[in-house]
């Protein structure tokens, strides 16, 4: 629900103009803030088992609203980040047909190997829904399992000025020793650079969620 929350604010702030992470960096000044950050919420613990419980709730007779509600905006984020990445792609004359999108990580969470109900083979999957070649590079999943399970194949090293998007989608500290300059290299001449996780600084993004 609190991921939910900040989900949905940060949808808001969007449309405001406003920068997430520096909202929240404000609220931060208070004592007794909770820093959570919006973002793509997989795994099992969060992304499945509240299902088990709106379930059982179900059978006895009552339906959940709150938990309900968190579940679909949080299932929906792969969704709307797609649409701002297409959206920023349009305006510079990219047309996601026939494009080429590299996703930096797949792993449901930083530093971590498990690729159980990630959500980003749901960014994946939009993205290529428009028309757009997709390359996915973990260093941290294996390869066959990536495969078996979404039929997919990661690719080892991403070629420099070879994508016209090239999305951050998990904060591994492989990436963020990276650096925006080698991130940039990825991308063509003109191309949008998205980050999800807030691995660079917003001045080395063309946009952030």
């Amino acid at each position: 629900m609190n991921i939910a929350l900040i989900n949905e604010l940060a949808m808001i702030f969007n449309r405001l103009g406003l920068d997430t992470l520096e909202v929240l960096e404000a609220g931060g000044t208070k004592w007794n803030f909770l820093p959570f950050r919006p973002g793509l919420v997989g795994g099992h613990c969060i992304g499945v088992d509240p299902y088990y419980l709106t379930y059982k709730a179900q059978q006895l007779g009552y339906h959940p609203q709150m938990i309900l509600a968190g579940r679909r905006i949080n299932d929906n984020m792969s969704l709307y980040i797609v649409s701002q990445i297409v959206k920023l792609m349009l305006k510079r004359s990219i047309q996601p047909l026939g494009s080429r999108a590299l996703i930096m990580g797949l792993a449901f969470k930083e530093n971590c190997p498990d690729v159980r109900n990630t959500k980003v083979i749901d960014i994946a999957t939009e993205l290529s829904s428009y028309g757009a070649s997709v390359d996915i590079h973990d260093p941290w999943c294996d390869k066959d399992e990536a495969k078996e399970a979404y039929g997919i194949d990661l690719i080892e090293n991403p070629k420099k000025n070879e994508y016209d998007v090239v999305v951050i989608a998990v904060a591994h500290n492989e990436f963020r020793a990276m650096g925006a300059e080698k991130m940039r290299s990825f991308g063509k001449a003109k191309s949008v650079l998205y980050d999800i996780k807030y691995v660079l600084s917003p001045e080395h993004t063309d946009d952030r969620l």
